[in-house]
């Protein structure tokens, strides 16, 4: 079946963002707020007008860059009558259409996951949110959610043809459409007939709360989200006066050997678990070398709902321009950077005496290679083991204090699996 309209999935994580084009017209559905570039791209590239967004639930696990979209491009925002906001958004109930270029889209109410759901529908798609989800549904243990609702709302989703495609909000297993068909054939929430059966079920389900989600759903319900903040080395010192605290996210070697002031380390490989460290209410400026781990740090801040930081454009390298005070220590070449140059020169000593002398030079490099593969399967660096006995790394191993406990980032996400317990926003 042929749609009035183009469909360009986005996806952040295991969200999903859908950018629809008829005529030169746009309708942006579900918005993430680490993406709002992508759509500004897209649009531009296309020559295209946003002719309007919509939300179609008031999301709990990720802030919508809609706040952000709408006062830029002075589109409309559509949302359920029943979804609290202060962005004073169009409220689309059953019965309701969007239009777009030549392109229309019908509005189902569909509660269950929360009380302010919508589908749209059309054109052979159906756009679901979190309530039907590929093989799975939405949650329905917050924001009013209910699982009588559920159940009605995938009763009329099963009226629809089986060649329709379901585009959701959410895919936690790397899954990015499906169709009507294939979910009434396998998924088994909406294969379930009886009604009280599929709400004790539900109701039986014991799910973890999404990390941050009271937050989430306070700057999506007031519109306050924003983008990701850059500044200068100047202003990093202005705001550390103010109380501000520098969030350094390189390797504990590189921030032990030359650091700011008044700061604290959090390497990128560990900022995912130990994120509800940050919700106390300090004032973090991300830095790390030169700014591009600090950027990619903000990206996972701002997924998990965070926006009281800002980042050091240049971090460490703009501030060491500038002249300002640092702590140095010195601190022995990391075991990994050991690792690195030594694999390397083997490498580069081996080709180049194959080249100069006998081809027979190349089992050097090869021996490196198969080596650098086994530790990567094993998780067991052999050079690294050895490098370990020499004496300086010995001693080096000795100063440094054992590390401390992290507080790891449990569920975080809108989806429970059928006969699972655990922390997805789907049942």
């Amino acid at each position: 079946m042929k749609t009035a309209f183009s469909v360009q999935q986005i996806a952040s994580g295991p969200c999903f963002s859908y950018l629809l084009e008829s005529e030169g017209q746009a309708l942006l559905i579900d918005p993430h707020i680490t993406k709002a570039d992508v759509y500004r791209q897209g649009l531009l590239k296309k020559g295209l007008r946003l002719a309007g967004i919509v939300d179609t639930h008031t999301h709990a696990d990720h802030i919508s860059s809609a706040a952000i979209l709408v006062r830029e491009y002075r589109c409309p925002l559509y949302m359920s009558p029943k979804a609290v906001s202060s962005l004073t958004p169009k409220r689309l109930s059953q019965g309701d259409a969007i239009e777009f270029g030549s392109a229309r889209l019908d509005v189902w109410e569909s509660p269950g996951h929360t009380d302010d759901s919508i589908a749209l529908v059309g054109g052979g798609c159906i756009f679901t949110g979190d309530v039907l989800l590929i093989g799975s549904v939405g949650r329905t243990d917050f924001q009013n959610g209910s699982p009588g609702d559920m159940f009605d709302t995938l009763a009329r989703f099963k009226t629809l043809a089986d060649d329709t495609v379901v585009y959701p909000a959410h895919d936690y297993k790397n899954r990015t459409q499906s169709t009507m068909g294939q979910e009434k054939r396998q998924n088994p929430f909406m294969a379930q007939t009886d009604k009280q059966a599929f709400v004790a079920d539900a109701g039986s389900k014991i799910l973890p709360k999404p990390f941050n989600m009271d937050r989430i759903i306070q700057v999506n319900r007031q519109g306050t989200a924003r983008e990701i903040e850059f500044i200068a080395a100047e202003q990093v010192k202005e705001r550390l006066d103010k109380g501000w605290q520098i969030l350094d996210v390189r390797r504990p070697d590189e921030y032990k050997a030359v650091r700011i002031m008044p700061s604290v380390n959090i390497p990128m490989d560990a900022l995912a678990s130990r994120l509800p460290q940050l919700t106390a209410g300090t004032k973090w400026i991300l830095s790390c070398r030169s700014g591009g781990r600090a950027a990619i740090a903000a990206g996972v801040l701002l997924a998990a709902g965070l926006q009281d930081f800002c980042v050091a454009g240049d971090s460490l390298n703009g501030w060491l321009k500038k002249g300002y005070p640092v702590i140095r220590e010195k601190v022995p070449m990391s075991l990994e950077r050991q690792v690195r140059m030594i694999a390397g020169g083997l490498v580069a000593a081996g080709a180049l005496l194959a080249i100069l002398f006998s081809k027979w030079f190349l089992i050097i490099p090869l021996w490196v290679g198969c080596g650098l593969f086994y530790a990567g399967v094993s998780d067991s660096c052999m050079m690294g083991m050895l490098l370990m006995k020499l004496p300086y790394n010995k001693r080096a191993m000795e100063k440094q204090a054992a590390p401390g406990g992290s507080c790891s980032l449990g569920g975080g996400s809108c989806a429970m699996d059928a006969g699972k317990t655990g922390g997805t926003c789907a049942m």
